[in-house]
């Protein structure tokens, strides 16, 4: 939630506890009764919508993947470059290929391709994996391998994922303030002409809370600068 929509709630919600203090003036009113109720419904939605928002953590995604990231690299570099010394040894052309695989190999492409990669060398790993053993690399460490590639394939996609839902919570956030504002414009502020005159306290504090936003941080309030223009004077 942006600063103008944080204001924006703000007002909202002291517009709300003014109607809680004057609900006597209007509690028969069902029209008024109605659009109070559907404030209040406003307010909550969003409130939710930007608690959901704020827990959406892109950080904590990207982390999780750079971490499962490392966990397959490693390996996968000393196994290729084992590969590369029994391809050398043996006149394998498919193990020479190996040569010059480090973890920039992996780092310098995407998910996608690293993953490919490893899958590549996991492969090779497993085909000479009689050989690798006079190598240190045992049917564990393989094994091994190829869980943290799996790990590492399942969780490619989460960072963009979590920008994704992010992105929906924003979009959410901004169709809940649209609704705010018709609740405001095509309600409230209409109904509200009918207490000027006979109500003129409710009406007069209505009317403050309405127009004030508080900006943040000692800064000066003024009206919403929104599209419409309000009906309060």
């Amino acid at each position: 939630m942006n600063d103008k929509q944080n204001a924006k709630l703000n007002m909202a919600q002291r517009v709300s506890d003014t109607f809680k203090r004057y609900e006597n003036d209007y509690k028969n009113v069902p029209a008024m009764v109605s659009a109070v109720a559907a404030l209040n419904t406003d307010i909550n939605n969003i409130r939710e919508v930007a608690r959901q928002q704020k827990e959406v953590n892109v950080s904590a995604a990207t982390m999780e993947k750079r971490a499962a990231e490392r966990k397959m690299i490693v390996p996968c570099v000393e196994i290729a470059n084992k590969l590369y010394v029994i391809g050398f040894l043996t006149d394998n052309t498919e193990l020479i290929t190996l040569q010059g695989i480090c973890e920039h190999s992996f780092y310098n492409v995407s998910g996608n391709t690293a993953y490919l990669l490893a899958r590549r060398v996991l492969n090779l790993a497993t085909k000479h994996a009689e050989q690798l053993k006079d190598y240190g690399i045992t049917e564990n460490n393989i094994e091994e391998t190829e869980q943290a590639i799996d790990a590492f394939q399942a969780i490619i996609a989460k960072p963009m994922d979590t920008i994704g839902e992010r992105k929906q919570k924003t979009t959410n956030l901004a169709q809940l303030f649209a609704g705010l504002d018709s609740t405001f414009y095509d309600r409230l502020d209409k109904l509200m002409i009918m207490f000027k005159q006979p109500k003129p306290d409710f009406y007069g504090e209505y009317r403050t809370a309405r127009n004030i936003i508080f900006q943040n941080e000692g800064k000066s309030a003024k009206k919403p600068a929104d599209s419409k223009t309000s009906d309060i004077e």
